[in-house]
């Protein structure tokens, strides 16, 4: 269980499922008190991927397969553990525009709404970074270790990834673009 301590004598406490690519994503959402035992807070749904389809916006394409997603998760999981992800709009603009960083962009397909990240895709087009959507902001925040959802990833290479890196490069890069 991993707690991160925000308030003082309240820790916001995560059950993340050990293997995020399986039928379950996302653990418990539980409030523990010191002294106090965690007790359930919130409970999300586990659904699978097709479910979690539904809630997709008509705006979110390329969306990435089922086990394209699963690479990307494992992907993110992996870069950020050695620092090689931005998260967030106003870090990813940055990067790409005033940095010229090369990478991939994972947008979540569920954000609502959607004007926070509809002029992402076009500032990718422009700079040539492939970027894909994939249906859960919960599956994305939880694979970069965050409480909150996750509408926006941005990932580099590195040699510790790198062959993961260059597989999830070369099939975001074929998804056909929207018209």
């Amino acid at each position: 269980m991993r707690c991160d301590a925000r308030y003082p004598g309240i820790s916001v406490c995560m059950e993340v499922v050990t293997d995020l690519l399986g039928k379950q994503s996302l653990g418990k959402m539980m409030k523990m008190e010191e002294g106090d035992g965690c007790h359930v807070d919130q409970e999300y749904p586990q659904f699978t991927f097709e479910e979690q389809t539904q809630f997709v916006g008509s705006f979110a394409q390329p969306l990435a397969s089922e086990k394209l997603t699963k690479r990307l998760y494992k992907l993110a999981r992996k870069a950020k553990r050695v620092r090689k992800t931005e998260v967030g709009i106003k870090a990813i603009l940055k990067a790409v525009e005033k940095k010229g960083a090369s990478g991939i962009v994972v947008l979540a397909g569920d954000i609502s709404p959607f004007d926070l990240i509809s002029h992402v895709p076009l500032v990718c087009e422009e700079h040539d970074i492939p970027y894909c959507y994939v249906p859960s902001k919960f599956d994305l925040g939880a694979c970069v270790s965050s409480v909150t959802p996750i509408p926006i990833v941005f990932i580099t290479r590195d040699e510790q990834y790198g062959d993961l890196y260059d597989k999830c490069y070369t099939a975001v890069d074929a998804l056909p673009l929207p018209l």
